[in-house]
Formats: structure tokens, sequence, C-alpha cells
């Protein structure tokens, strides 16, 4: 198992995850706000309509009366402030919470099985505490997100001996494109907080913590199980050794097992261990193929939907996964590049973005290389600028990944 470097100083939790969590809230009332304040006439930033546009820019026929029935109780509910936040995902994950996977669907069929079950377990929760589970979805999410960032801003510091690149880290996981989804009701902050936890463990070299919240990792998103590959081949190209072996299937059996866990759970309930991977094909995914990886280079230039964009941030992971791999060893880099290989399997860069937020380490790369003051703080800017972008597509009902 990888050691931290030694006598790496390493900023307290308490002022990081204060610093995090108002970033976050902050993030919740500026997405709230960009509904009613509207100019006049649309702005455009490098040509892209980021205001000026109505609250909802759908077709008719491409709304649906499940998601609109949950936007009028929304309204209708002490939450109603926060209605711009149950978008998309969101909109899903509180159909699963209400009607479990046998039953959540909308007009294009019983497609609830695609999502993990951290998100909506909370939800239903709170439900069923009689709490208003939309509050509660989005406030833990975010206490979620801001606790994972200060956990992770930890980890680099330890894992590079290096204050400083621990805090660029942190800065970096705030400002990044696709960071707004760390303050949505979805999954990608309990991703972020559970696999913190598991690398925080790991560093400590404690394999049963790091298996359990490896374990939670992967029900909160499928690329959870990066963790046990991660953990498998820092055992077969660093360690060799029998207790590493020992530590590493620990890790890879709590790794796979929250997965096994959910899978087994949905054969139980809508008969089909599988149904997820395959209501996959339905999301915008291909089905299992060895042109898979093709059809996602062909995804960049789809003209109805161009991904060039999130292509640019999974390749440039891919690179950055090489050298943590080069750098810090193969656990580091197969957790960054794992992710980067689930989203050419799917044959699509689809919401790219996004997704790569589970490739963590990368960011510690990131960081690393950014050590020129000048250079950072112009990509803090760029990354800040284009969160905000997405954010405002992502409450006007424009895909935002």
């Amino acid at each position: 198992m990888t050691s931290p470097a030694p006598l790496a100083p390493v900023p307290r939790f308490l002022p990081l995850f204060a610093v995090a969590l108002g970033v976050r809230l902050a993030v919740v009332v500026l997405g709230v706000l960009l509904i009613p304040v509207q100019p006049a006439k649309p702005v455009k930033v490098f040509g892209l309509v980021v205001a000026g546009f109505p609250a909802d820019l759908r077709p008719p026929k491409e709304k649906d009366p499940v998601a609109e029935g949950y936007r009028d109780e929304i309204l209708a509910s002490s939450a109603r402030a926060i209605e711009p936040w149950y978008r998309w995902d969101a909109v899903w994950l509180a159909n699963v919470a209400t009607h479990g996977y046998a039953d959540a669907a909308d007009k294009g069929g019983r497609l609830g099985v695609a999502f993990m079950p951290a998100q909506p377990a909370c939800m239903a929760a709170a439900a069923a505490l009689g709490l208003n589970p939309f509050w509660v979805g989005l406030l833990v999410a975010n206490l979620a997100g801001a606790a994972g960032t200060a956990v992770f801003a930890r980890v680099a510091a330890r894992l590079t001996g290096d204050r400083d690149t621990g805090l660029r880290t942190f800065v970096l996981l705030l400002a990044f494109p696709a960071g707004f989804f760390f303050s949505a009701p979805y999954n990608e902050s309990f991703g972020l907080l559970f696999t913190a936890l598991a690398l925080s463990a790991w560093l400590d070299r404690r394999a049963v913590r790091t298996a359990f919240f490896a374990a939670l990792g992967s029900l909160a998103r499928m690329t959870g199980v990066a963790f046990g590959v991660a953990a498998l081949a820092g055992w077969l190209f660093d360690d060799r050794t029998r207790p590493g072996l020992k530590r590493a299937l620990i890790v890879a059996v709590g790794s796979f097992a929250g997965l096994i866990l959910f899978w087994g759970y949905l054969g139980w309930a809508v008969n089909d261990p599988f149904a997820g991977l395959k209501s996959q094909v339905a999301w915008g995914r291909r089905g299992l193929s060895v042109w898979n990886p093709w059809y996602a280079i062909e995804s960049i230039y789809d003209p109805e939907l161009p991904h060039w964009g999130e292509a640019f941030v999974v390749l440039g992971f891919a690179v950055l996964g090489i050298r943590a791999w080069a750098r810090r060893g193969a656990f580091w880099g197969v957790l960054t590049l794992v992710p980067v290989g689930q989203m050419m399997l799917s044959g699509t860069f689809l919401s790219g973005h996004r997704l790569i937020l589970a490739a963590l380490p990368g960011f510690i790369e990131l960081a690393d290389v950014l050590k020129n003051r000048s250079l950072f703080r112009l990509t803090v800017l760029g990354f800040a600028l284009a969160q905000l972008v997405l954010l405002n597509r992502y409450v006007h009902w424009i895909f935002a990944g």
C-alpha cells in the first residue's frame, strides 16, 4: 500500500470544510438566482448564450409528466426555493426515492434502475422521518461534497508531502467545471466523500477501513469499483508481497461488495441483477462492444450533441493518470484511469466531464503541474467561468453533463 510522504504538513480539516461548505452553499444560491434574474437581451460568453433565455428551454415533446409532477410537488412545498436544483438525474433520484427501483419510471420506461442508491436512500430516509426529502437531498449532498473536498485535500498533502499542493488540489476541485454537481442532489458528492475517506484509510494502511469506505463508494457511483482494481494493480506492479496481497484482496472485496450488493437487490426488486447495466442504452450509451472506444471517438463530432469538451477533459485525465502511475505508483494511476476506461467502453463521451470527477488522483497531478502561480490562477479562473456556464445550463434544463 502506498505510504504518505514523510513529515507531510497537512492542512486542518475544519477550516477546509468551512471554506468548502461556504463555496457549496454559494453555488446553491447562485443556481437559484440564475432563474429569475435574466437580462432583457441574451448574454453570450465565447459565443454561448449564458443568460437571457426562458427558465425551461425544452421543447414540449421532451417534457415528461413525471418530471413535471415532481416540479409541482416541490413548488407546493417548503422546498420551492430550491426547485432549480432538481433537474435531469436529480428528478430520477427523487423518483427512485419515492417509488423504489421496481416502480421508478417515466414515459421512457422503468429506467430508475440505472441510478446508484446512495442519494435515493438518504431522500427516502428523510421522507420516512417526516422531513422534506427535497431539502434533505440537497443539504446532505452539499455537506458530503464539502467534507469530501476537505478530506481529499488532506490526502493530496499527505501523498505529495506538500501542503501547497494539497491546497491547490482543494481549489481545483472546487472550481472544476463540473464541480457544481457536488452541490446538486446527485450521487457525486457521496462518491467524493467515500472515496476520499477510503484514500485516507489507504494511506494509514488500514485495509478493513479502506474496504468499508470503498464499498460505500461503489454504492454511490459504479466507478467506485476502480478502488478495488487499483488496489490489485498496486500489489501486482509495486508490492508483490504476501501481506500486500492480503491487503489488496480485502480492499478489492470491499470495493466490489457495494456493487454486488446493489446488483443483488436489483435481482430481488426487478428480477434482473443487471437491469441497471442494460438500461444504459436508453440513456444514450451503447451495449458492450469491442468497437465502443471507436464509437466514443466518433461521438466527439456528433452533429446533434457534440462532445468535444468532454473528450478534452477525459483525454486530459488519461494523461494525468499516466503521470500518476509513473510518479506515485500503479494504485494512483489505475484509480485515475479506470473511469477513463469506463467512459471509452460506454461508446460515448456523454457526461464525460461529470464522470471524470471519479478520477480523483488526476486533480492531485494537475495541482502538482500547476506550481506556477500565474498559470494556476488562470486555470482556476477558466474553470470557474466554465462552471458558471454549465451551472446556468443545468438550472435552465439545458443538458450540462
